[in-house]
């Protein structure tokens, strides 16, 4: 009898992380955010694990790895740093219903839109099945707790559209990840695999 090998994989994504200087600020924001809620009704993501996802690969063979990043250092070559920073607050689907809470983006969108279109070819030509949902710059900061009551949830979209975030974070884009993503019951580790540069 030959020996069955189990193959392994890695849930993977591409995403621009937060900015170390806009910790603090995210973290406060949170705070303030949980401050006029109910306990608990909302996850909030430690600000290290903020991110702006350009895609989501899922679970990915390890051996293919190297292909993905190959693909995507040729996409990217040649592409110039661009600046982003935060700015505003919303919800996924909406705020009427939220299910995500999101911080949004702004500055040089277009470089934004290029990089991620990018990346998105790149991993389409090693074998990757893109979403049918459009790229939407956001960085997700808390997803809100499931089987809460209607007017729970109208509360949540309230206080999000009272809640006023002025730009904050500027910061230079000059860098790619790619990140490993480890499901535990205490929430997701996200570790990087690589990172590019972009110049």
């Amino acid at each position: 009898m030959t020996e069955q090998r189990h193959e392994s994989h890695w849930r993977l994504f591409w995403a621009l992380p937060l900015p170390p200087q806009a910790y603090d600020a995210v973290a406060a924001i949170q705070r303030e955010m949980a401050r006029r809620l109910p306990v608990d009704v909302i996850r909030w993501i430690p600000p290290i694990n903020v991110h702006l996802t350009l895609v989501f690969l899922g679970s990915w063979p390890q051996r293919n790895v190297p292909a993905l990043v190959e693909s995507a250092e040729r996409a990217i070559q040649g592409m110039p740093p661009f600046r982003l920073q935060l700015s505003g607050i919303g919800a996924f689907p909406n705020p009427r219903r939220p299910r995500v809470v999101w911080l949004g983006v702004q500055g040089d969108l277009d470089a934004l839109h290029r990089l991620q279109n990018a990346v998105a070819r790149a991993m389409i030509d090693v074998g990757w099945r893109p979403e049918s949902k459009p790229f939407t710059p956001h960085m997700t900061i808390g997803r809100v707790r499931k089987g809460l009551t209607n007017s729970t949830l109208a509360h949540i979209g309230t206080v999000l559209q009272r809640l006023k975030v002025e730009p904050f974070g500027a910061h230079e884009v000059d860098q790619v990840f790619l990140f490993k993503s480890d499901l535990r019951p205490s929430g997701a580790v996200y570790t990087p695999v690589i990172r590019l540069r972009l110049e």
